[in-house]
């Protein structure tokens, strides 16, 4: 370093010799445009940094040309925080595989991408195990209903099996039906007595409406002529139509559509 004529008048090498003059500016100019691309990145300006990233990695370049080496201690910027999984949430795979090209001299954010779409896999083969499993439950539990049916059916003895008595033989269908219809009796009885007999409103009243028939059918009913007191009694205890009871008894794709459609306009949970 140079000192003043009062401290001795010491000059440093770069004074009297061009080469290691040339050498000390350009570190200098390593050392500014690094400092400008790092205040660039945190403030997301982009295309500054780009241009400081440009300066530097020109500077850089002379001065490997001019001492046959690397720039020693300093260390390239790097961009690898821009590919997170955070911060490339909105990005598709073929994106962040497009970066790779761009950023090949940047091996902390190839190594970021990298490990990004690899972190994308795992989650990807995660949530697919779970779907599978699922399905599996479900294909099992439709599978033991269909047993359970089947042991029913082939039970021709009129003592253990009720349906095969001759005035009780029924279809699946008709069995469902009747479960139901034991559901909906005994739910009406339960809110009968926890809403203390209030169950319609005076729309209904006025009406006549059986408050009976709010425990089936259309949604938009209960919300006409239910009282309050039986509309916080579906909130809390569920209401299920015949649509969505057969779906949960039987499991067929067929009755899909109609309990999805009669739980989106539900009142409550629903429960079977």
């Amino acid at each position: 370093m140079c000192r003043a004529i009062s401290e001795g008048g010491r000059r440093c090498p770069g004074c009297f010799d061009p080469i290691q003059r040339g050498l000390a500016n350009i570190r200098q100019r390593i050392g500014r445009h690094d400092r400008n691309a790092r205040k660039a990145a945190d403030r997301a300006d982009w295309d500054r940094e780009t241009h400081y990233v440009a300066l530097l990695e020109r500077a850089i370049g002379d001065y490997e040309c001019a001492t046959g080496g690397p720039a020693v201690g300093q260390a390239p910027p790097t961009r690898a925080k821009q590919y997170t999984p955070e911060a490339t949430v909105h990005w598709s795979d073929d994106d962040l595989s497009a970066e790779l090209n761009r950023v090949h001299d940047d091996p902390a954010a190839v190594d970021q991408i990298l490990s990004t779409l690899d972190w994308r896999e795992q989650m990807e083969r995660q949530r697919d195990a779970n779907i599978a499993a699922d399905l599996d439950r479900k294909r099992h539990e439709k599978a033991e209903r269909e047993a359970a049916w089947l042991r029913e059916w082939e039970d021709s003895s009129p003592l253990t099996n009720p349906s095969r008595r001759s005035s009780r033989r029924l279809k699946p269908e008709q069995v469902c039906r009747e479960e139901y219809d034991a559901h909906l009796y005994t739910s009406y009885l339960q809110a009968e007595n926890d809403c203390r007999g209030v169950l319609l409103s005076r729309a209904g009243r006025a009406h006549g409406v059986n408050p009976e028939t709010l425990f089936s059918g259309p949604a938009s009913r209960v919300r006409k002529y239910g009282s309050e007191e039986l509309k916080t009694w579906f909130g809390r205890h569920g209401r299920i139509t015949y649509a969505e009871w057969r779906y949960e008894w039987f499991g067929r794709d067929s009755d899909r559509k109609a309990a999805r459609t009669a739980q989106h306009q539900s009142i409550g949970e629903v429960t079977a």
